[in-house]
């Protein structure tokens, strides 16, 4: 007998697991008590467990009475991964194998069986029916209580211990919970070579919780050696290369054997590298091109347990991107061609791609489908500018020029690539856009008050007329009245508002007379260089249709937020597409419109109606009204106009105008303009 008590008849032999990387080590203890001299009786009130696992050691003491199922629940109760509804126990007795355990029977039979055979180690092998999963022995054997414990410290657990279930937690299986079968036998093959076998090693490794080297690593052969060879004699390798005949990588020697310690999994390893991290979330990246290395981070670490950096989240996004869209840097060799494609296929386009003279660089792209420049021909005259940061490896502009369709929703007409938002690219940009346009236009622009586009304009569309966004004056004017109350600050920009929407010029004046009566000069001095005429109704030069705001352009550069992040020429390829998709979409819709105007300007229609139907409209003669409405004001059908300046700021009949051509039988949609028709 061995100096620990244990008398092993039968050897202890380690069955490998089929899916799972958790093995234990259970030994079940046997106090003998013998009636006579000749025989041994086995009592239940004598039953301890021994349990082993991460080279821990517990004691589960058994009381008279316990059955098959109080075995089986105190066995689980223990490890978390096993489940009592499926574990399996079996037992040899010397040239019969594999005998089933199921019942409070099949226990006693056990027992009787090894007393007749006068074995005193019954070996019991756990095997989880739900997972395939076989783990160590369990050892039964017979030990004097005086042999407990000897170079052994040995912890007695209470078997009625209550205390875990008032903190108990939901079970989770990690999804690298098959990574520790990765590597199974001599044979084994891989179809995707090197890097496919090397990925499954990653994953062993980690699951399995040790480190190793490459000795050989190349197209035709790999070599993995434990990390400790040399220091502590592990002699734990695989050794894996190419077959001539199918390409495939093969295992042709292996021994999965450590002999340098307790192998633990641990929450990181030099394993989890961006590589294995650009694995693991290609499929994310696929579906959501934006993905976030924080996002990366908190996944891996809540379904594989994994703790990463967010440096290497972001290099294994960027190494998914690189996989599932292609390299960042063959993206630009690949534009070439995609240029020429596109023209071919795109009949009506206005491609073009500028390199650099000396180094043959990229330098930038515009872009104009045919399908987009035809389409804003039916649309208002009405152009809104933008610039968005784009997120890719290489980061850069692009530039973009957004139209409004008739029923209110943005219409992408073009879009350029560049290095940064300079007045130098918007010059070039606006040329482009300058040549794709139908001559005889009078375009007006909205955007922000960036200097190179402000002056790129003034270059390219001297004539045009130029609103600036309300939303960024109005967050200008608060940061310029910094320091002051933020009621004050309130009030003035309310007072600003008004002033641009102002309908008339004395409207105007009156507002702005009210907005500089209690201003300390700091108004005055925001107004010095803001002419009225880029950003007031009552001065603008052309027609801007009653948009205040570059909200357009704004939408269009959230609409291909998910897109920004790509390689140039599929990026350019999912914003062809996803304009593709928006023209096919916005004509099925109006395919089944019923109604002459598009149905948003139509709700507009009705809504006038419902609040001008309680006026009193009086003919002047010669298609000249008077509407008796909250002040009182002129409709001129004729001429198109109403003097409380609605119907010309926004190229749609107001309430006054909807009621008087009511009032003498018109027809309503002859006085809207053409561009809200469907």
């Amino acid at each position: 007998m061995r100096e620990d008590g244990f008398n092993p008849h039968l050897t202890s032999t380690s069955v490998s697991s089929s899916s799972s990387s958790f093995f234990i080590r259970i030994l079940i203890l046997l106090h003998p008590r013998p009636y006579s001299s000749s025989t041994r009786t086995y009592m239940a009130s004598e039953l301890i467990m021994m349990c082993q696992h991460d080279g821990k050691f517990a004691a589960i003491r058994m009381n008279r009475g316990h059955d098959f199922g109080t075995i089986i629940h105190k066995i689980c109760a223990r490890w978390s991964d096993l489940d009592p509804d499926s574990v399996i126990l079996n037992y040899s007795l010397k040239d019969t194998e594999h005998i089933i355990l199921d019942n409070d029977d099949d226990l006693t039979t056990m027992f009787q069986n090894a007393e007749l055979a006068g074995i005193d180690d019954i070996m019991i092998m756990v095997r989880d029916g739900a997972r395939f999963f076989m783990d160590e022995v369990v050892q039964v054997t017979p030990i004097a209580k005086s042999d407990t414990g000897k170079g052994k410290q040995i912890l007695i657990v209470d078997d009625d211990d209550a205390i875990p279930s008032f903190c108990s937690h939901k079970k989770v299986k990690l999804l690298s919970s098959d990574w520790s079968d990765g590597i199974t036998a001599v044979g084994q093959r891989f179809e995707g070579g090197a890097s496919d076998f090397k990925n499954v090693l990653w994953k062993f490794a980690i699951e399995r919780g040790f480190e190793y080297t490459l000795s050989k690593n190349d197209k035709v052969r790999v070599t993995a050696q434990c990390k400790y060879r040399t220091v502590k004699k592990c002699m734990w390798h695989v050794h894996a290369r190419i077959m001539p005949g199918n390409e495939y990588f093969h295992i042709l020697g292996m021994d999965l054997a450590h002999t340098c310690g307790f192998a633990v999994r641990t929450l990181t390893n030099p394993h989890a590298t961006a590589e294995l991290v650009a694995d693991l979330v290609g499929d994310d990246v696929r579906g959501k091109h934006q993905t976030r290395p924080i996002d990366v981070v908190k996944g891996i670490k809540r379904d594989y347990g994994l703790n990463i950096s967010y440096h290497q989240a972001w290099w294994g996004i960027e190494k998914a991107r690189g996989l599932v869209f292609g390299d960042y840097v063959k993206s630009f060799s690949c534009l070439k061609w995609y240029v020429g494609a596109a023209k071919s296929t795109n009949p009506g386009s206005h491609i073009e791609l500028e390199s650099d003279e000396e180094s043959k660089r990229f330098k930038r792209l515009f872009v104009a489908f045919g399908a987009c420049v035809q389409g804003f021909n039916q649309c208002r005259p009405l152009i809104f500018l933008d610039a968005a940061h784009l997120k890719g490896r290489y980061r850069g502009t692009i530039m973009a020029a957004t139209g409004k369709n008739g029923n209110q929703g943005i219409f992408p007409i073009c879009f350029a690539i560049v290095d940064a938002e300079t007045y130098e690219n918007w010059r070039w940009f606006l040329e482009h856009l300058r040549s794709i346009l139908a001559p005889g236009r009078d375009i007006t622009f909205i955007s922000d008050r960036h200097t190179g586009l402000l002056m790129a304009r003034r270059d390219k569309f001297p004539e045009s007329g130029h609103g600036y966004c309300l939303l960024h004056l109005k967050r200008n004017l608060r940061d310029h009245l910094k320091g002051t109350t933020r009621a004050y600050r309130e009030r003035v920009v309310s007072e600003f508002v008004r002033c641009a929407y102002a309908p008339t010029r004395e409207i105007f004046h009156q507002n702005m007379t009210k907005l500089l009566s209690r201003d300390d000069g700091k108004v005055e001095e925001f107004l010095t260089n803001l002419r009225y005429e880029n950003w007031s109704n009552a001065f603008f030069r052309g027609q801007r249709y009653g948009e205040m705001t570059s909200n357009v352009a704004e939408s269009f550069n959230a609409w291909i937020e998910a897109e920004r992040h790509l390689p140039i020429t599929i990026l350019v390829d999912e914003l062809r597409k996803k304009i593709m998709n928006l023209m096919s979409e916005m004509r099925e819709e109006a395919s089944k419109w019923g109604c002459q105007i598009c149905p948003e300007m139509d709700k507009r229609m009705r809504a006038s109606f419902n609040e001008s139907r309680t006026w009193v409209v009086s003919a002047a003669g010669d298609g000249v009204y008077e509407v008796l409405s909250f002040p009182n004001v002129t409709v001129d059908i004729t001429r198109r106009i109403c003097s409380c300046q609605k119907w010309q700021l926004t190229g749609f009949p107001c309430a006054q105008t909807v009621i008087a051509l009511f009032s003498c039988g018109k027809d309503m949609t002859e006085y809207v303009d053409p561009y809200y028709f469907s």
